[in-house]
């Protein structure tokens, strides 16, 4: 157990260290652009938060679900980086909605995945100037899994109470998704030996 856990330490300060010089994050506190979290280096120091979140799932790995959940959050509360194209965007937002109202059904996923990958046609809306009222800091400060999952869960559900002008959007993308042939989705067929 203590060799796995030097292990997980040693990744994580890896990639964390190696996604930002600590030149970039500013010692003075300012508002994120993206979510407003008022945070040492502003929209900087809020994304090393985030990688350090995402790192501490070398120690305590979480679902996939749950760790999907938190990206589509970040992202859609930063979508000036994260959200850039339409795709991009659509991506999130109908991750977020299968999670919230699917329970991230595997094969809702799967469709959404495949149908974006294609030559769907979607173009970017303009986006709520608010991203919701809770911010990755309440996933932050939570350092057990347990706790860490309900606050993820609170705060993707708080970005999509954020996006609710876009949720018939949402709707719409994934039943396109599923809409789609089920050997559309599957992709190229494989011969049998």
């Amino acid at each position: 157990m203590g060799a796995r856990r030097r292990v997980g330490e040693a990744a994580r300060t890896s990639f964390v260290s190696a996604s930002r010089p600590k030149s970039e994050l500013q010692s003075v506190t300012e508002r994120c652009a993206g979510c407003s979290l008022l945070t040492e280096g502003g929209t900087a120091g809020c994304r090393k938060l985030f990688e350090e979140l995402c790192a501490r799932e070398w120690d305590n790995p979480i679902s996939y679900r749950v760790h999907r959940m938190m990206v589509d959050a970040y992202c859609l509360q930063h979508p000036d980086e994260y959200c850039a194209t339409a795709k991009s965007f659509a991506a999130h937002l109908t991750g977020m909605c299968c999670a919230i109202e699917h329970k991230s059904h595997p094969n809702v996923l799967r469709a959404v995945q495949q149908w974006l990958s294609g030559k769907a046609a979607v173009e970017k809306p303009p986006l709520p100037a608010r991203r919701g009222e809770l911010t990755l800091m309440q996933v932050y400060r939570e350092q057990d899994p347990v706790p860490q999952m309900l606050a993820v869960n609170r705060w993707a559900q708080s970005t999509w109470n954020a996006y609710s002008a876009l949720h018939p959007l949402a709707r719409k993308w994934i039943e396109q998704a599923m809409e789609r042939p089920a050997s559309a989705r599957r992709g190229p067929a494989t011969s049998a030996r």
